[in-house]
């Protein structure tokens, strides 16, 4: 008897020896599809750390004491007073939206302020709807107010108004350039605004845009009207830029109505010497 047993035995023992290396094989394969690396942590984009730099160069510009309430409009000309002279972090946190008169400054090594103008260089006020500066960085053209609205600069220094002004009416003068200060305020409302007084043209200058220095002094007193409408400072150039009502032969380029390097020199002690914080 128990020699038929036997040979059922061994068929249960081969039988039990192949369901073991069955679920061993599908256990191998099973492993070769899920493997195990350890603990891992998602990678985190720092997206602040270029905002970083930038912030931090805006701050140089900045006093201990220095307000951000931007600009407010309260009927009053806020004239840019002389201060004590700021440091040179302070000019080159600045940013200049600047014309013909001064585009000498772009590219220039004279100051690390942010330029702003048109490919060109000029900015003609009869036609500010148009306007297009190009940033310093890409190259990119944007419309003023797009462009403060990506760099939000802490102050903004318009030193504009002497390209096609001198066949403007006072009225369409004072409408184009209080539009663009609004369209300024809009897109950063803690932005302080600063517009420079024409730098004029020389007493021998003689061109098909009809400027003279007595146009300039005319505008120049629209542009305090402009300020006074909407609560920018204005930074009066007279003393430091003109003689006897004229710009001054040795702060002209060949033109007669453009600053060369003295006069772009001249402008920014101004600026250094008026600073705005200290208002």
């Amino acid at each position: 008897m128990f020699k038929k047993i036997k040979p059922f035995k061994d068929l249960l023992w081969a039988a039990g020896i192949g369901i073991t290396l069955l679920a061993l094989l599908v256990g191998l394969v099973a492993a070769s599809f899920t493997s195990y690396h350890g603990d891992r942590t998602r990678p985190v984009m720092d997206l602040r750390s270029g905002q970083a730099e930038k912030q931090a160069a805006k701050d140089e510009s900045k006093s201990d004491d220095a307000s951000s309430d931007g600009i407010q409009a309260d009927g009053t000309l806020h004239i840019l007073a002389k201060t004590s002279k700021a440091k040179k972090s302070y000019l080159d946190g600045l940013t200049i939206l600047c014309d013909s008169s001064m585009i000498s400054l772009r590219g220039s090594e004279l100051c690390g302020a942010a330029i702003w103008s048109s490919e060109s260089g000029t900015l003609s006020m009869n036609a500010i709807d148009d306007w297009m500066v190009r940033f310093p960085g890409d190259g990119s053209l944007v419309s003023p107010s797009n462009a403060v609205l990506i760099e939000k600069p802490e102050i903004l220094i318009l030193a504009v108004g002497n390209d096609s002004s001198a066949g403007m009416s006072k009225q369409d003068f004072i409408s184009s350039y209080s539009e663009l200060i609004e369209g300024l305020v809009n897109a950063n409302p803690d932005a302080k605004i600063v517009c420079l007084s024409l730098c004029s043209v020389t007493s021998v200058y003689v061109g098909s845009d009809s400027m003279t220095p007595e146009t300039a002094g005319k505008i120049n007193g629209w542009i305090r009207e402009v300020c006074m409408q909407t609560g920018a400072y204005y930074g009066d150039l007279s003393d430091t830029l003109y003689e006897d009502g004229c710009l001054r032969d040795d702060y002209a380029d060949g033109s007669g109505r453009a600053l060369n390097t003295a006069g772009l020199e001249a402008v920014l002690d101004y600026l250094r010497t008026h600073n705005v914080n200290k208002q």
